[in-house]
């Protein structure tokens, strides 16, 4: 999840809901001023978050000449989901975004935030087709591994199983707010972060955070795919350890990427040097 500065969407930045032969999704979109849009770049965020992960990265993306349009997975704030757990696989999850690629004409440029690499890296290797590229944007090769944050996802998972889910998120607050690296945030922001939790589907959420636990590593497969791949971090992420991330890119053939100043929501941190690196690398052949 990714703490936003604002919620001011900025100008040219709008939402909009994509058709798909799966559904309909919630997005931020932006398109370039003037010129010819140089392609579409699909952004997926991860466990937790939202389309509004991106939103300062998608006006940056714009600003470059592409078309960017940041989603709600199925069951993710603004987007509708089933109640059914096996509705959100893998496989489903990357199926949908392979609809959303074709749905935007397909050769995306594929952005897969933190959980939303694993999904993005799914979406690939089922129809590798629809991308002209993927970036695995602080995201990791596999499930958890560390002890700590594993029972933690257990515990959360069961919560969300057989607790109102707005119970579970006052819980999670609680237990945030006594790390001494919680900030807390402005009174708007905190009401947004309380909505979009809450608008989650429960069980498309206890799903998701069990595929954080349960995920096996694809990463070969993904570079035997023939879909360019980058690897890129911020200096600071706390999510996959940077070792692990390292060691994903040296499968892929490709050099990791670090964002200075930067720690697991580079997207909000960094929009300007983000945007710079995937820019580059959609150029880079």
């Amino acid at each position: 999840m990714s703490t936003p500065r604002t919620l001011r969407l900025p100008d040219g930045v709008r939402p909009a809901t994509l058709e798909t032969d799966r559904g309909s999704f919630a997005t931020l979109q932006a398109r370039p001023d003037i010129g010819t849009p140089l392609g579409t770049v699909l952004l997926v965020p991860g466990w937790t978050g939202s389309k509004e992960d991106f939103t300062p990265l998608v006006d940056h993306l714009a600003r470059y000449g592409w078309i960017a349009v940041a989603v709600d997975q199925r069951g993710q704030f603004e987007t509708p989901g089933p109640d059914d757990p096996s509705a959100y696989t893998l496989a489903e999850l990357g199926a949908d975004v392979v609809a959303m690629s074709k749905a935007l004409g397909g050769y995306s440029q594929l952005v897969g935030h933190s959980f939303g690499g694993l999904v993005a890296r799914e979406a690939v290797l089922t129809d590798p087709s629809v991308f002209s590229t993927i970036t695995l944007l602080c995201s990791g090769p596999a499930a958890f591994s560390d002890e700590p944050k594993v029972q933690g996802l257990q515990m959360l998972a069961y919560g969300l199983e057989n607790l109102p889910i707005e119970q579970v998120y006052d819980l999670k607050l609680e237990h945030d707010s006594k790390e001494a690296r919680y900030i807390k945030p402005a009174a708007d922001i905190a009401a947004f972060l309380r909505k979009r939790f809450t608008g989650n589907t429960p069980a498309g959420l206890a799903a998701v955070t069990r595929r954080l636990i349960d995920t096996d590593d694809r990463t070969e497969l993904l570079a035997e795919s023939g879909v360019r791949v980058q690897v890129l971090y911020g200096e600071s992420d706390d999510g996959w350890p940077l070792e692990v991330q390292d060691a994903m890119a040296e499968k892929l053939g490709v050099p990791a990427q670090v964002i200075p100043d930067a720690g697991h929501s580079p997207a909000i941190d960094q929009p300007a040097a983000t945007a710079r690196l995937l820019v580059d690398f959609f150029h880079h052949h």
